[in-house]
């Protein structure tokens, strides 16, 4: 059996996942996503992520471990909704 190479492989999307990967970007549908991934997403810095966290305007995250701090991404999916209906 010979290999193939699956690198010039084209998926094709429907139009609606299309229009929620341009709103969304590489935020997953489900799971956590940490700091450095919010960054290019939301476009805020650290600083304003926190205070927005303390004054309840930013979904609030999870401690994983000591050192390991995510966002629900569904709960992240929720405010840029929110944002977007408020603009």
């Amino acid at each position: 059996m010979k290999a193939t190479d699956c690198t010039s492989k084209t998926i094709k999307i429907a139009d609606a996942q299309a229009g929620l990967l341009a709103t969304y970007g590489a935020l997953p549908v489900t799971g956590f996503v940490r700091l450095s991934d919010l960054r290019p997403i939301i476009g805020l810095s650290d600083s304003t992520i926190w205070r927005r966290v303390k004054s309840q305007t930013f979904p609030a995250p999870l401690k994983l471990s000591e050192r390991v701090t995510v966002w629900r991404a569904e709960a992240i999916r929720a405010w840029l909704d929110e944002q977007g209906q408020a603009a």
